[in-house]
Order: structure tokens, then C-alpha cells, then sequence
């Protein structure tokens, strides 16, 4: 996969089609480019001789005399095939093509020329219509997504896969939002040359991902794709997001990115068989990809509730067991040793009820005993954080509790602006808060 690595660990780039037209793609891309310590080249033949944040512009990626191992192709599509030509005639061997207006709105010939020139001269493409990609490991962005619109998620180990631009820079800054902290992330577009499959190889083998997010549309070889998944679910968490799974839904794909959305059922029994897990929604990836990135223990069979709240209790209580997810029962010895740690008129069992008036100190009393019990495999924290009970520093309290244990402890708390200020801080100990019974129930059920 060493041809696949340039793309994230370019020596030397050159963006073709670089502006200084503010709100426009090339321009945006020169800034985010700008950021990075590598050796970088612009190009435009109407800004050439000129300086651009920076750095010379040049006419021609022919009239720069260093080895570029990275293009980046932001020019109209019509322009593109005497583009590629001219990379063709350089050492360069990687294009990102972020250029739309390809078979997704009716250019097949443009697509077809794409397609000859590369295959000619041995260049891999990610593109066209695409995003872009970065790598947060060494700063490198060549997507044109505006820094001054959104805030750029923290270093981790989950990468991104995205069929959709548009909806990879949502991922991007929801992902910061939701402290969900990222490898790289990359955005393939129409996948004229590099697909889903090559990525998955390719994130396979990164020793900086542990977790894949895939948003995908469709796909044009499925033996491949399935070969990839499979492959690639042996060593990662792949989590994968399908659009098109409705007959509109699969008539929008057509015209989005002119990929085949394909069977959704023939689909979901490939990613099950594969060993990769298949989402409903954005929100369930991204708290199952926290899961994964907080917990190092990710199956189990059954969880303990420990709550503040009764009707809470009882409403997760009911979720859990419609959808199959079994409550553990605690050990005779523990629930003695949890009657002696609460007043007489908490209830011990599964859930377990501390009453409103609990505060930290029963929480984290009743947490530890918990762990300590042989039956009790994970733990679902339900907090009403709106209770006097309750003080600051429990977050990093319940978080001491989860560094000292493999077995899962993760919040469940429903509120407002000052509640969703404790999340933040529950999970910048990595301790996975959910915000309804719901989300405990997608979560668990790929778990269990």
C-alpha cells in the first residue's frame, strides 16, 4: 500500500488551480495546504510570477523543478484531461481531483479521457468530486473546507471514509463537536480509480487507525469490496454507514456520485458476514466509534444500571429488554455490601436506585462494588445531573473507576446547555455519554 501512502504522507505538493478568489475552492485550498510543513507548490497560469500566501505561482506543474509526489487538481472539469496530461509528462504518480462536474452530471467522456491518461502513465487518483483528504498526524489538508466554518477535530486513532464531500465535512466538524478525535479522513467521490476497497486496504495496515467510519453509496465491484471488509474487520472496528437504501434514496445516489447504491439487503448481509457492523445514523456510528476509541474491552453479555432517577431506570430498563439486551444480576455478597453503602430506601438489584438525593460519594461507592462483582460485566451510569446531590469532579471520579477496570462504564443523562457542559467534560475523560435509552440500545446490541 505504499502508493496509497503518499496521498497522507506527501514529501512534496503542488495544487493546480490555486486562487486568490476569496469563497472559492482553489482559494481554500491554498489556505488549508498553506498550513503545512512539507514542501508545497501553487499553480495558476493567471496568478503565475505572482505570490500566493506566501509562495511563487507558477504557469505549469511542468515548470517546477522539484519531484512532486502529490497533485491536487481544483480546476474546472473541462480543463482536467489537459491537466492530467501535463502531470503525466512530470515524475508525479498521485492525484487528488477535487473537480466535479464529471459522469455524476452527464460528462462521461470527460470521465472516459480521465481514465485512458491515467491508466497510460501509472497514476493513482482519489477523486473526482470529491472532498479532498487530511491527515491530522502531520498537519497535511487538501480539502476545501473553510477553518473560519468549523473547527478541525483533535488527534486520534479513528479514520474516515466518505463516499459524500459535502457530508464529510459535516463528519469533520461534528467530530470535533463530539470530542471524537481522528486519525485521517478522506473523501473519494466519484472512485473513477481508488474506491472504498483500496482505502480499506489501505486503513487495514495504518498503525494510526484502530477504528474505520465508512459513509458509502454504493459500490461497483462487491467480491472486492467484501474481500476488503473482511479483511480489514479482522484488525479494526469498521463501522459502516450506507446510503441508498430506499428507492429515492438509491435515484439521489444516481445523480450524486454516479455510483451503483445496489440491494440494501444483499448489502447488509455482506457487511454482517464480513465482521464490520452496519449503523442507521450518524449518531449511532459516532457513539459506537467512541465506544471503541474509550473502552479496550468491547464485548460483553449483559449490563448493570446504577441510577439517581426511578422513571429513568425504568424507561432504559424497558428499551434494554425490547430489544433484547439482558440486565446482569448482581451477586448475593454484592448486594449486601451495596444495602450497607445506601439508605434503607434504595432498591438493589438491577437497576440498582440510589434516589434523588444521592451524591458522588454513593455513586462511586456503589460503581466500585460493582466492578468488583463477578456477574457484572458493564455498567450504564443513568445520571440526572439536575440534582442537588450531585457536584463537580464526579466525571473524573467515575473516570478514575474506568481506568482501574476492562469492564465498560459508560453515562446515560438527558438535559439541557449545562448538563451537555458535563458531557463534554465526561468525555474529555473518555467516558462515553449517551443522551437516550435509544442510544444505549444501538450501542449494546452491537456489544452483546
Amino acid at each position: 500500500m505504499e502508493s496509497i501512502d503518499v496521498f497522507f504522507k506527501p514529501k512534496c505538493i503542488c495544487l493546480i488551480g490555486a486562487s486568490d478568489k476569496a469563497g472559492s475552492v482553489g482559494n481554500a485550498i491554498s489556505q488549508n495546504l498553506s498550513r503545512y510543513t512539507g514542501k508545497l507548490f501553487f499553480t495558476n497560469p493567471r496568478l503565475a510570477g505572482k505570490t500566493l500566501y506566501g509562495r511563487k505561482v507558477y504557469s505549469s506543474i511542468k515548470d517546477i523543478k522539484e519531484d512532486i509526489d502529490l497533485a491536487v487538481i481544483a480546476t474546472p472539469a473541462t480543463v482536467c484531461p489537459m491537466v492530467v496530461q501535463e502531470i503525466s509528462e512530470t515524475k508525479c504518480k498521485n492525484i487528488v481531483m477535487i473537480t466535479s462536474g464529471f459522469s455524476e452530471s452527464g460528462r462521461e467522456d470527460l470521465t472516459e479521457s480521465i481514465k485512458r491518461l491515467i491508466s497510460k502513465n501509472n497514476i493513482r487518483l482519489i477523486g473526482p468530486n470529491c472532498l479532498g483528504l487530511l491527515n491530522l498526524n502531520n498537519g497535511l489538508d487538501c480539502t476545501f473546507n473553510s477553518r473560519e466554518k468549523y473547527d478541525l477535530p483533535k488527534q486520534g486513532k479513528v479514520s474516515i471514509i466518505t463516499q459524500s464531500g459535502a457530508l464529510g465535512l459535516a463528519l469533520l466538524d461534528l467530530a470535533s463537536k463530539e470530542q471524537l478525535h481522528l486519525s485521517k479522513f478522506v473523501s473519494y467521490g466519484n472512485a473513477i480509480d481508488i474506491d472504498e476497497s483500496v482505502l480499506l486496504d489501505y486503513f487495514a495496515c495504518d498503525k494510526a487507525t484502530d477504528v474505520i467510519l465508512c459513509y458509502i453509496e454504493g459500490v461497483r465491484d462487491g467480491r472486492r469490496f467484501f474481500s476488503a471488509l473482511k479483511n480489514a474487520s479482522k484488525t479494526k472496528k469498521v463501522l459502516v454507514l450506507k446510503g441508498g437504501v430506499t428507492n429515492n434514496g438509491k435515484s439521489a445516489v444516481k445523480s450524486h456520485t454516479a455510483a451503483i447504491a445496489g440491494s440494501s439487503k444483499v448489502f447488509s448481509t455482506a457487511i454482517r458476514q464480513a465482521g464490520a457492523i452496519q449503523v442507521s445514523t450518524i449518531r449511532e456510528m459516532f457513539n459506537l466509534a467512541k465506544f471503541f476509541s474509550f473502552y479496550p474491552r468491547d464485548k460483553f453479555d449483559g449490563i448493570q444500571i446504577i441510577t439517581n432517577g426511578g422513571g429513568f431506570g425504568v424507561l432504559t430498563t424497558d428499551q434494554l429488554e425490547l430489544y433484547g439486551i439482558r440486565l446482569t444480576k448482581p451477586t448475593e455478597t454484592t448486594i449486601c455490601k451495596i444495602k450497607r453503602l445506601v439508605p434503607e430506601y434504595a432498591t438493589v438489584g438491577n437497576p440498582i436506585d440510589l434516589t434523588g438525593d444521592a451524591d458522588n460519594k454513593r455513586f462511586v461507592d456503589v460503581i466500585n462494588a460493582c466492578v468488583k462483582d463477578r456477574n457484572t460485566q458493564g455498567i450504564a451510569v443513568l445520571l440526572l445531573l439536575q440534582l442537588p446531590g450531585l457536584s463537580s469532579g464526579l466525571s473524573s471520579e467515575i473516570a478514575k473507576i474506568k481506568k482501574s477496570t476492562d469492564k465498560p462504564i459508560f453515562v446515560l443523562t438527558i438535559g439541557g446547555e449545562k448538563t451537555e457542559t458535563q458531557i463534554k467534560e465526561f468525555e474529555r475523560n473518555k467516558v462515553l455519554c449517551l443522551r437516550d435509552p435509544r442510544d444505549a440500545v444501538e450501542v449494546l446490541k452491537s456489544l452483546l
